[in-house]
């Protein structure tokens, strides 16, 4: 092996390196020097970053041919000895990093793929799954790709002995090997270094965790269409950051000795390019993570400088803005609010010279009501945000929007008021909490004398979370009682709570599931915050959020975000599937013996007080023992905590049970009348009145179509006990029932008899049946094949009501002799008065036998109750404060429209006259249309008698909409406040086809 010969490659490839190929295609193409650039450093990837694409290509193919040429002399002039090839890289890449300041790592992949192809794609592959397990640990960023390309240099040689098994070309690979490493430990990083120096467009989609929160909201503002102005990001720069982590102790200490670890260096070229982009004044913004973001807004804690000039002003005021970062305030406020230390993007935008700038509020900032708020001074919004002048201060309300119009005429006329300025703020703000899925914004906006300009919008984040009535309305509907929401709240919670953790798993550890519910102003509301967080976590649509707080259907979930939830899904798919047998097994060894035996326990209480006394009185305590002892009080304390305990199970299936048969009849496409109700309670209940109601007419009177009179037919029941003991039969089956099934306060059928038997004869009096017999429907072999999928499901739903309704009569009942007790003893003073305390409250009371009086706090829960009863209850509330609203009543006098909009549930027109009909049990009169707050199946007896129904709440599947298509009566759902905006005796027009109430009068 000639010496000379090899010294004279060595040499060559030395000098070969040393030759800045790289630097002559930048200067080439752009008259840049990349020593002077950047890092410093003149590599490939340097050239793409600051040449341009290509110089980057060009730095390339000559890279590319710098790294093959050694290996190919190596080849040709020493072929018996490859390991000669490799070595010649060494003194190639040496050149290149001494001299011409690259790296090399080009040259060294192009050279062994030349020499060995498989050693080269296998140190590859190696680096790549380092790469993607580096990710795992470290997350995405910078580390994580050094790390992967440094062990795929220190991999090669590993590859080269699995390939060759050569000892010198080993040795040879493990020199270069620890080179190429040595370099890329000390040498800069261009590709780091540009992140924190390219600039972002708010035209691109821009991710918060990189450009800020700010930056984000207004990109998606600004390619909505909204008036944004232009503006350009510059990221943070994620080197240093070891050297941040250690100097932020010497910062919390006071110290700012390193001051200036801060001021990243920023490039000429960066400034320059700002400044091309933005040729007159500028103004440089904060936006780092977390600030404007949706629980934290960081208001008023990073700088802003403007306006700025010349490049110099612009590189102090982004080094100004960044350092702001790491204020004591700053630093203070993030750890108050739990916020990481992470890192602060720049925002560069053109300086707006506003004539009127300030900010407005999409909702009242204070309980969330329907007031658009908006601040406003002459000049800079700065001054309004920072609080040291006194700006115009305006509030519209927005809650009829057919008046909106008016009332911004009706505003004192300024120069800031001028109303098609308002007028444009107004719409801004709907439109920009719309677009943020009616979450309300604090939004910063400036008037420059032709266009309102955004300027920044984020949530307003006092007003969280967010509470809807989209779905409690439904479940737990009208005013509710202490005792019915101590003992429902925990069960619907716990059951939501078991439903999310089998779809979530482990991510749902964080989650507080007893939050998932709350009262307010003694209504129900569901907390649209968690379920909203959730349904993210299980890859839904945005949209979520606008199902919940505006009612809107919910779009088809993107595949890749919900791929992470189907195991959850599968799981949730599991159980519902298991549902039927499931229940059936409880339904035998769990609640047929439980209501057999709360049944029994009934009967034993009926024989000792006799068989002649009213149903009522068996609800007062047993004659022997005149004042209770606590004994008796405590056994009746264990059967109602006994009977909670079997709500649990059958709490699970009553809400699993309808969403699976919803589930179902969307998958299967079947239509409601497809199914057979009759075995609903609500159904079979009416249709067994209706039943008696024609035998006690047939003994009224011989001829089934004449018209008797309600005298006589009450004589004839009065007359004949048969008829009387078929009725007492109806309510010993049916009693369990009542207008709230899921309010345990609310009498059921059985205690109020007087008023069923009214029913029965008013339905007796009229010839025609209130209940059609339903219609056979002709169905396909398809569809009855779809029909046989969702039929069983329906029945099971009907019998898991059926017990679940029992169980709640029980419960209710059981406190009722609990309150007989009590005011034997004193502790109460009314009948109703158990309903207004806490069931811990009862249980305290009982337990420890002591003397105690409830009285006032029972008269103040019961006052809030009736003022809450009779106020405008909001769809949506934000934050956790009820909206101060006034009662607003609707007229022909002073409304401007005489026309509402709800949602068509049973077809058909009529005019009548108005009842407002609070709860089941009033007295409807004829040819009435009745005005409900809600409809439950304990409201069918009422709706009976109506020509049309008006309902505050619910949709075409509410019960009211159902029950309405059953009895033929027109409806229209979701009518807000109707039973406030309307009045009794009011003439109005109900249209159930088109979904509108006209007012008449």
């Amino acid at each position: 092996m000639p010496l000379p010969t090899i010294a004279l490659l060595l040499a060559a490839s030395f000098s070969l390196g040393a030759l800045p190929l790289t630097g002559w295609a930048v200067r080439v193409f752009t008259r840049g020097d990349l020593r002077a650039l950047g890092t410093g450093n003149v590599g490939v990837s340097a050239a793409f970053i600051h040449g341009g694409k290509l110089a980057g290509i060009a730095a390339v193919l000559a890279e590319i041919a710098r790294g093959i040429l050694p290996v190919l002399a190596g080849r040709f002039c020493f072929p018996d000895a490859p390991a000669i090839a490799i070595a010649l890289l060494i003194p190639l890449v040496a050149g290149r990093y001494a001299i011409s300041r690259g790296g090399g790592v080009t040259n060294a992949v192009w050279g062994l793929l030349v020499f060995s192809p498989p050693v080269a794609v296998s140190s590859g592959i190696w680096g790549l799954l380092v790469w993607g397990l580096a990710q795992r640990w470290w997350g995405e960023g910078d580390r994580a790709r050094l790390f992967a390309s440094r062990c795929g240099c220190l991999c090669t040689p590993i590859w080269v002995w699995v390939w060759g098994q050569s000892m010198p070309e080993f040795l040879a690979a493990t020199g270069l090997a620890l080179l190429l490493a040595a370099i890329n430990f000390n040498q800069g990083d261009d590709m780091a270094l540009s992140k924190s120096e390219q600039l972002f467009s708010l035209d691109d989609s821009l991710d918060a965790a990189i450009c800020g929160d700010k930056a984000a909201k207004l990109s998606q503002l600004k390619r909505a269409g909204f008036n944004v102005p232009a503006g350009f990001i510059l990221p943070s720069k994620e080197e240093g950051r070891g050297k941040r982590e250690e100097g932020r102790g010497k910062r919390g200490e006071g110290r700012r000795d390193d001051e200036n670890a801060d001021r990243l260096l920023i490039s000429n070229s960066v400034i320059q390019n700002l400044k091309s982009q933005i040729q007159n004044r500028m103004i440089v913004r904060s936006s780092a993570a977390g600030e404007d973001g949706d629980l934290s807004s960081a208001a008023g804690q990073y700088q802003t400088i403007g306006p700025v000039f010349t490049e110099a002003e612009l590189l102090d005021g982004i080094n100004r803005c960044r350092q702001s970062y790491w204020t004591s305030e700053a630093v203070a406020y993030r750890r108050q609010r739990q916020l990481p230390d992470t890192q602060m993007a720049v925002l560069i935008q053109p300086y707006i010279d506003s004539q009127f700038a300030g900010v407005m509020f999409s909702r009242n900032p204070l309980d969330g009501g329907s007031q658009v708020i908006i601040e406003a001074l002459p000049g800079g919004a700065e001054a309004v945000v920072g609080g040291q002048c006194t700006p115009v201060h305006l509030e519209i309300d927005f809650s009829q929007p057919e008046l909106l119009e008016k009332k911004l005429t009706e505003l004192q006329s300024n120069s800031i008021s001028v109303q098609s300025i308002l007028t444009e703020l107004v719409k801004q703000a709907q439109a920009i909490e719309a677009f943020f899925h009616g979450i309300p914004q604090d939004i910063e906006w400036s008037w420059d004398g032709e266009k309102v300009w955004i300027l920044q919008s984020r949530p307003i984040t006092n007003l969280q979370p967010f509470w809807t009535r989209t779905i409690a309305a439904e479940v737990i509907p009208g005013a509710i009682r202490p005792l019915t929401w101590s003992i429902n709240r925990p069960l619907t919670c716990g059951v939501w709570g078991e439903i999310f953790q089998v779809v979530l798993g482990d991510r749902a550890s964080g989650l507080n599931f007893n939050e998932t519910a709350t009262l307010l102003g003694s209504h129900a509301y569901f907390n649209a915050t968690l379920l909203g967080e959730i349904f993210r976590m299980m890859g839904l649509p945005e949209q979520g959020l606008e199902f919940l707080l505006r009612g809107q259907k919910m779009g088809k979930p993107p595949l890749g975000k919900i791929l992470p939830s189907l195991p959850g899904l599968w799981r949730l798919v599991q159980r519902e599937r298991a549902l039927n047998a499931e229940f059936k097994g409880d339904r035998t060894s769990i609640f047929l013996p439980a209501l057999q035996s709360l049944e029994k326990e009934e009967g034993r209480r009926k024989k000792e007080e006799g068989r002649g006394k009213r149903e009522e009185e068996i609800l007062m305590p047993n004659a022997q023992f005149p004042m209770p002892d606590y004994q008796y009080l405590t056994e009746l304390l264990e059967r109602a905590e006994q009977i909670q305990e079997w709500l649990k199970p059958i709490t699970y299936y009553n809400i699993l049970g309808p969403i699976g048969l919803a589930i179902r009849k969307a998958i299967f496409r079947v239509n409601d009348d497809w199914l057979a109700n009759d075995s609903a309670p609500e159904i079979a209940s009416v249709r067994a009145l209706q039943q008696l109601a024609q035998k006690l007419r047939q003994a009224a009177f011989s001829q089934p179509d004449a018209t008797v009179s309600v005298a006589h037919l009450a004589q004839t029941f009065a007359e004949t006990p048969g008829l009387q003991a078929e009725f007492e039969k109806w309510l010993d089956i049916y009693g369990y029932l009542s207008e709230v099934g899921t309010d345990i306060a609310v009498p059921t059928w059985r205690e109020q008899p007087e008023i069923y038997q009214k029913l029965l004869i008013t339905m007796a009096q009229k010839a025609e049946p209130y209940l059609a017999e339903k219609r056979e429907i002709g169905l396909t072999f398809s569809q009855k094949w779809r029909l046989d999928k969702c039929q069983e499901r329906a029945l099971v739903k009907n019998e898991i009501s059926e017990i679940y309704a029992r169980l709640l009569a029980h419960l209710r009942w059981t406190f009722l002799e609990i309150e007989a007790c009590g005011l034997a003893m004193q502790v109460f003073q009314e009948s109703g008065d158990i309903f207004y305390l806490e069931f811990g409250e009862i249980q305290q009371w009982i337990r420890s036998g002591a003397s105690v009086s409830f009285k006032d706090k029972i008269r103040e829960r019961r006052d809030r109750l009736v003022a809450d009863r009779d106020r405008p209850i909001p769809p949506v509330v934000y934050g956790n404060l009820l909206p101060n609203s006034q009662k607003r009543a609707i007229d022909s006098a002073t409304s401007e429209t005489n026309i509402m909009q709800g949602i068509p549930a049973s077809i058909g027109r009529v005019e009548g006259f108005v009842k407002i009909c609070r709860t089941a049990s009033t007295d409807l009169g004829e040819n009435a249309i009745a005005v409900v707050p809600y409809t439950d199946a304990g409201w069918a007896p009422l709706l009976l008698g109506a020509t049309a129904i008006i309902a505050e709440v619910g949709g075409q599947l509410s019960h009211g909409a159902i029950i309405a298509r059953e009895y033929k009566i027109p409806a229209v759902m979701n009518i807000s406040e109707a039973t406030t905006r309307l009045r009794d005796g009011q003439k109005v027009r109900v249209d159930g086809y088109l979904g509108t109430v006209e007012l008449l009068e």
